[in-house]
Order: C-alpha cells, then sequence, then structure tokens
C-alpha cells in the first residue's frame, strides 16, 4: 500500500485532462428487497479479566434460534491491531490544502461511531463530554477508524469515518461543534426541584380556624397539580423518545452502507426506558423496525453515562430547599393520615421518571431521581445486551471508557447459518451461543424480529446489490458517495483544494467558489496501449457538497475521456499521475466535499471526504492546472 502513494507536491504542475460535464440529477435512491435468510452473528469472547479469547474453532460454537441448533455455513475470527503496532503508525504529512484517500491502515473488520447525545444529556454534562472526548482524540493513535455524529432535535454529523486522530479533533474542537446545546425536552434538576417545591407547600399544613390545622390545598388541587405534571412529562419522554428512535433508525440506514462490525458509542446523560418497548410500545412499528436496522447493519450499542458518579440533587453543594418549608412533613411527607391519591402512573404512561404520589420536597425530588435513574440503567444494560455491547456508568472516566471499547470490540468471531424456520412472521427471535472448553463472556446480538430484510447482517448483501444496480443505471460511484462512509482506496488519488479569489469589489453572495485539483497514479488506472501506442480509458468523477446534516447543497459529476499519446504519457509517469481539474461552489457555512473517482475498465473506486473547515485561506489563481 504505501509504494502506491505518489508525490503531492506534482499537482502544481502537469497537463490537465479535460472533462466533460454532466447535470446531475439526485437519485432518490431504490427499495430493495433481499430474499436471502442467511443472519451473520458476530460474537465477541473474552475471558474472566476480559481478556478477548483468540484462536478459537468453528465446531467450538453452538448456536440455538427459538430454541433449535441451527447449522453454522460461514465461520471467521477477526483480529484488531495490537498495542504495538498501533504505535508504529503515523499518518502521512501533506501541504496545506492537500489531502489524500490513503490511509497506512488496512480495512479494520470493525469501525466505531462515536454519538454525542445533547438531547438526552443535561447541558452541565454536554460540556464534560465533550471534554472528554477531546481528551481521547488527543491520545489516541491512528488505527481506530472513527466516526462523529451529534444528536439534539435532529441527528448531525461532525466528522465521517477517518484513521486520523488529528481530523477527529480538529472536527470536534470546530467552534461550530464545541458548543453545548440546551436539552429542550429533558427535564431539568432545578426543574424537578422546583416541581417538588410546589408539592411541598401545597401539602404544607394551615390555620382552619378554632385553632385546627389543614393541608394548603385540598387532596383532588394535589392530585390534579400532579396529574398535569405526570401528563406534561409524559408528553416530552414521549417527543425525546421518538426523536431518539428516529436518529438509531437514521444511523441504522446510513451504516448499513458498507460491511462489517459497528460499534455505536452512545454517550447520553439519560436513556428513554420506552425506546425498546421495555413498558407501553407508544410508536406502534417503530421498535421492531429500529431493531432490525441496526441488526441488519451489525450495529452493537455501547451506551455510556455520562453523568459519572451519580448523586441525588438533593445532596449536592447548588441544591437549596425554600424558605418557607421548615416541618419534618414539608421535607419529608407525611407519616401517615394523608389522604392518597388516585393517580396511577400505570393508566396514564408516565414513563419511567413520575412520581405522583404525595411527598415532602426531598422525599419527592429523591423518588423521582432515583426512578429515572435506575431505569436509564436497566435501559443501558438491556440494550447493550440485547446489541452484543457493553453499558458503563457509574463511572468518571469517560476517555478511558472510549479507550476500553474501542480497544476490546476488535477482536470477534462472525458466524453465519440460514435459519431452519424460513417463515417471516414478524415475531422476534431469540438466538443463543455457547462455546465449548471453558468459561467465557460472550457478547453478541440476541435475537431479530422474523421480517424481510431485517435478518442481522442482511444490510451486506443489499449494498451489494445497490453497486450492481448503480453500475447498470451509469451511476457507479453512487452507493460509495454517502456523507460520512469510509473512504475508498482501490484507486489512489489526492486533492488540493483552495478557494478561487473574487474579483475587487465583487460580492460572492451566499457561496463561495473553490478550485479542486486532482492527481491520479497511473498504477491504479487501466490504460491499454492501443493504436500508434495511444492509451484509452474512461473514468467517473463525482463531487458533493455536503451540510451537517447530510444533505446535498451542490453535485457535480464529469465523464473523464482519456487518450493519452505517448510523449504525454511519459510526461504523466514523471508527474506522478493523471491531472484533473474542477470547480465547485460551495454555500457559506459549514459544508464538507466528498468527491469519488471510477475507472470503468477496472470497477475500482477512490472516496475521500474533506470539511471545508481544513481548508485553509489561499488563491487559487496561483495554480498552475489549466481549467477546463
Amino acid at each position: 500500500m504505501k509504494g502506491r502513494f505518489v508525490s503531492l507536491l506534482a499537482l502544481a504542475v502537469g497537463s490537465v485532462v479535460p472533462l466533460i460535464g454532466q447535470d446531475a440529477p439526485i437519485d432518490s435512491g431504490t427499495t430493495l428487497r433481499i430474499n436471502s435468510r442467511a443472519v451473520l452473528v458476530d460474537v465477541i469472547v473474552t475471558d474472566h479479566d476480559g481478556n478477548p479469547v483468540k484462536g478459537l474453532p468453528k465446531d467450538a460454537f453452538r448456536l440455538i434460534e427459538q430454541g433449535s441448533p441451527q447449522t453454522v455455513s460461514f465461520f471467521e475470527e477477526h483480529r484488531g491491531l495490537t498495542p504495538e503496532k498501533r504505535r508504529d503508525i503515523s499518518m502521512p504529512q501533506l501541504p496545506p490544502n492537500v489531502f489524500s484517500n490513503y490511509s497506512p491502515i488496512a480495512t479494520p473488520p470493525a469501525v466505531n461511531i462515536l454519538l454525542l447525545d445533547a438531547l438526552n444529556t443535561p447541558m452541565q454534562d454536554q460540556v464534560y463530554l465533550r471534554q472528554s472526548a477531546q481528551k481521547y482524540l488527543k491520545s489516541l493513535k491512528p488505527g481506530s477508524r472513527l466516526a462523529i455524529v451529534t444528536l439534539g432535535l435532529k441527528l448531525r454529523f461532525v466528522e465521517g469515518f477517518s484513521d486520523d486522530p488529528a481530523v477527529l479533533a480538529t472536527a470536534l474542537g470546530y467552534k461550530k461543534n464545541d458548543k453545548p446545546e440546551p436539552a429542550v425536552l429533558l427535564q431539568s434538576k432545578e426543574e424537578t426541584h422546583a416541581e417538588s417545591t410546589v408539592v411541598s407547600l401545597m401539602n404544607q399544613m394551615v390555620g382552619a380556624g378554632a385553632g385546627g390545622l389543614t393541608p394548603a390545598a385540598s387532596a383532588a388541587m394535589i392530585q390534579s397539580f400532579q396529574q398535569f405534571l405526570a401528563e406534561n412529562k409524559y408528553a416530552q419522554t414521549a417527543d425525546r423518545e421518538y426523536r431518539t428512535t428516529q436518529a438509531l433508525q437514521q444511523l441504522g440506514i446510513y451504516l448499513s452502507a458498507f460491511p462489517g462490525r459497528k460499534n455505536l458509542i452512545w454517550m447520553s446523560g439519560a436513556f428513554p426506558l420506552d425506546i425498546f418497548g421495555v413498558t407501553d410500545m407508544r410508536f406502534d412499528d417503530s421498535v421492531p423496525k429500529t431493531v432490525n436496522l441496526l441488526a441488519a447493519a451489525r450495529v452493537a450499542v455501547y451506551p455510556v453515562d455520562v453523568r459519572g458518579g451519580w448523586t441525588h440533587t438533593v445532596f449536592t453543594g447548588e441544591s437549596r430547599v425554600d424558605d418557607r418549608i421548615s416541618t419534618q412533613q414539608e421535607m419529608i411527607g407525611p407519616a401517615q393520615g394523608f389522604p392518597p391519591t388516585t393517580s396511577d402512573p400505570s393508566t396514564i404512561n408516565t414513563g419511567h421518571d413520575d412520581v405522583t404520589t404525595p411527598s415532602g420536597v426531598v422525599t419527592h425530588a429523591i423518588q423521582a431521581e432515583s426512578a429515572a435513574n435506575n431505569s436509564s440503567n436497566a435501559t443501558m444494560d438491556m440494550l447493550a445486551d440485547q446489541t452484543g455491547g457493553k453499558a458503563f456508568y457509574n463511572g468518571n472516566d469517560l476517555s478511558g471508557i472510549l479507550d476500553r471499547v474501542v480497544s476490546s470490540s476488535s477482536d470477534f468471531y462472525t458466524l453465519s447459518y440460514t435459519p431452519s424456520d424460513p417463515k417471516m412472521n414478524g415475531l422476534f427471535r431469540k438466538i443463543d451461543v455457547s462455546v465449548t472448553g471453558g468459561k467465557y463472556r460472550l457478547s453478541y446480538r440476541r435475537g431479530y424480529y422474523a421480517r424481510e430484510n431485517g435478518e442481522p447482517g442482511a444490510a451486506q448483501e443489499a449494498q451489494q446489490r445497490a453497486v450492481r444496480q448503480a453500475e447498470n443505471k451509469g451511476d457507479p460511484l453512487q452507493p460509495f458517495m454517502d456523507f460520512g462512509l469510509p473512504q475508498t482506496d482501490q484507486i489512489l488519488y489526492t486533492e488540493r483544494i483552495l478557494p478561487e479569489q473574487q474579483p475587487a469589489g465583487a460580492d460572492s453572495g451566499n457561496s463561495d467558489r473553490y478550485a479542486v485539483d486532482f492527481l491520479v497514479p497511473v498504477t491504479d488506472l487501466d490504460l491499454k496501449a492501443g493504436a500508434e501506442g495511444v492509451r484509452q480509458g474512461t473514468l467517473n468523477l463525482c463531487l458533493i457538497v455536503y451540510d451537517k446534516y447530510g444533505d446535498i447543497a451542490n453535485r457535480r459529476e464529469h465523464l473523464v475521456a482519456l487518450n493519452i499519446k505517448p510523449d504525454q504519457w511519459e510526461e504523466y509517469q514523471k508527474n506522478g499521475g493523471v491531472h484533473l481539474h474542477a470547480e465547485v461552489a460551495v454555500p457559506k457555512g459549514q459544508f464538507w466535499l466528498r468527491t469519488g473517482i471510477y475507472d470503468q475498465s477496472t470497477r475500482k473506486v477512490g472516496t475521500m471526504e474533506v470539511p471545508f473547515s481544513s481548508v485553509q485561506e489561499g488563491d487559487a489563481s496561483s495554480n498552475q492546472a489549466q481549467k477546463y
């Protein structure tokens, strides 16, 4: 691989092959139906100390679906890079504004996605979350392919898959990415405390004439108020759960575009309980759909509670009790005789963090937070266990947790089987895997819903079909050009991106123009000599500008007809390859450029993705390459 990496300085010289421009309508995609019933199961095997167990044979594994033994038709062991090999890896040093899809690292068996969840995380915890992520990235060695996404009211990409920790750290530290987002659908500690104070004041005993005492509010009034709080909290929780579920589905679709295991490191301050139907199923078909999208894409979820060592709000230094609350009854609630509320949380589906019984301010706050915390931890354990990951909570070393997930999930086994029951009846099918020869801990997906296209690993065949269909439609790069996908290096190339200088006094409007110069090594192209020694070939060149939500802002496609005479061929060999030039308009703001090259003769592909925030100010007019 390293010998293919050509000189980058040659970008500034040499002739340019003309491009044939094409208007590029954006294809909405084709719906694929997969009839294969093969199920893929990734299994991590560790010993009692948590170390990976390597070298197990196929016949050591036993696989059962719904109580029926299954025949393993495919078996493969995957091993990640050792710490010693990681230390020896270094990324190439490139001139300013020059980028390459070369990586010194072979395609890993597993990739990692860091999901920073602002939707379910209080703002004060988001700061710590981002600081921990930055600390981890700055200490990370090349060799761990990682992508970063954030979740607010919408899913947003920070950086697509990269092997270079410096690129990831720069993207996360970019001025538009380093700010916490308001968690508008998550009840803050201050709001919880305020509600508890109001409830306690309503319970306060006041004079009732003739020396008697009575509660400040009637039992019916207290019940109605608590019912209102519960319903409001339910609505907020339902909205968060729906948005979280939709984001997980979007990630499942996005990650299904390429093969292999994916480790989703979900860093959040709260994990809604109802997402996977532990209580009521609020969103009809969304739970099975979400589970199957993650299963089909071979996604293992690693939930991480960013709150670290958790404590109740009332025991923190920031907590204070209203000055009007002074009695034991107001603090911890009545010991007996208080008229009970008839509000039943189960009848209104209030969710996991609601407390509707009358109590004092301290007791109410402790009950509410304890219920929410216990439910969140239970959700984390269930989600990790069902998808083959691991949950992390009550720990303060977030950077260390990230390192443990990445390092411990790169050694695993892949098993494939065809279910003995071919019926797709929509029911959940439980998977059990065991290993003979020792006492091991196994992490694997525990099942799937028997639905079309829902088997674990089904997305891999869908991707292969998508490639074939795209080639038949004349758009062979389409399956490789989605935002955030790992770069492809079947064709190595470099590109220099420079902003074009506007004429003096000219108004650039709402967009800027960039010149993009490509250098494609001739050794990666199939250019056979024909009559009179002329070498011919055809390349597809695509440039797509994406915004932070993965939407296309601009797209340019070119068909490159290569007719290289013998004297030009010598020049191309001397200067490192074929030079191409293109231009693209980019709206002002935060955008990425994804480029791709396809050789129609060999059907090889090269792609890369560059954030425009990495492009330094310069002058494209100094470029010696001619414009087409």
